[in-house]
């Protein structure tokens, strides 16, 4: 839904923020007093930071990116982002959201970072990743009695091609905003992963052609259903628009801006933690 103009309609600024280190260190300072148990969401926090997450801007065979993340007060979740260039050319984006909190999150976010990885570098297509990572999510949860899911994003980019091919496991706020300023959602394009048993018809994959200039965006829920003071949803519609907003701005620029409105919205308070990459064609 669409906000004031003085909430969602002003210039993007972004101040500078402490790094994710410092963001740990706080966190850690904040749990002192908190029961033990507690303090396990802060070590999740380092693992995800340290293992789990892309660098920041780069550039690779015809692509640029960057990516932020941003933890929520007082827990973290399994949100992940990652980059993956491997040796035919080609670049695996993806991002997903783990059901849960603290350790166990932070446990399955590992397990789909590295499955992710190894399916793609085996040479699977996008469909077929998240076909065996559906497999995979459900034979790990009955060994180890567990009940995790995920929505999942995985975009592979062929630069000789100049082609997008994308599975989508449930996972909503994704656009991509073409040069002219035109802004697309990218819909799921399969069930969440770690749900259905045996039913891999329903894992399909889609193409998307690309120009130069183009710009893809995904975030985890952490944005779109973040919350105002007064308990407006932030909503696909202001991402969408912040996107294209934001559309040629350096590309480095981008999560973070995203973060920063996201922040100004609900008032400086988040609930759930944000993950973002942006990836500009040229």
């Amino acid at each position: 839904m669409k906000q004031p103009p003085s909430q969602l309609g002003s210039p993007i600024v972004t101040e500078p923020t402490p790094t994710m280190p410092e963001r740990i260190a706080k966190m850690a300072a904040e749990n002192e007093d908190v029961p033990l148990n507690d303090r396990d969401d802060t070590a999740a926090a380092e693992t995800l930071v340290r293992h789990l997450f892309a660098g920041a801007t780069q550039r690779i065979d015809g692509l640029e990116y960057d990516v932020a993340y941003r933890l929520a007060a007082r827990s973290v979740g399994g949100d992940i982002v990652d980059v993956f260039h491997y040796d035919n050319g080609a670049a695996a984006f993806s991002i997903a959201d783990i059901a849960g909190k603290g350790t166990q999150a932070a446990v399955s976010a590992a397990l789909v970072k590295y499955a992710l990885r190894a399916f793609i570098s085996h040479g699977l297509t996008a469909e077929r990743v998240l076909r065996s990572l559906d497999r995979l999510f459900l034979e790990n949860n009955a060994f180890e009695r567990t009940e995790s899911f995920a929505s999942v994003f995985l975009a592979i980019f062929d630069d000789d091609r100049r082609s997008l091919t994308f599975a989508s496991g449930g996972h909503e706020p994704v656009v991509i905003c073409t040069p002219s300023g035109a802004v697309r959602t990218l819909a799921p394009t399969a069930p969440l992963v770690g749900i259905f048993d045996d039913q891999h018809h329903l894992f399909r994959q889609r193409h998307v052609e690309l120009e130069s200039g183009s710009l893809l965006v995904a975030t985890t829920d952490g944005v779109t259903e973040s919350r105002s003071p007064d308990g407006e949803f932030f909503g696909m519609e202001n991402f969408s628009a912040i996107v294209e907003r934001l559309s040629t701005a350096p590309i480095g620029d981008i999560p973070h801006a995203i973060v920063a409105e996201v922040e100004r919205f609900t008032g400086g308070t988040l609930h759930d933690d944000i993950a973002i990459f942006a990836v500009r064609v040229f």
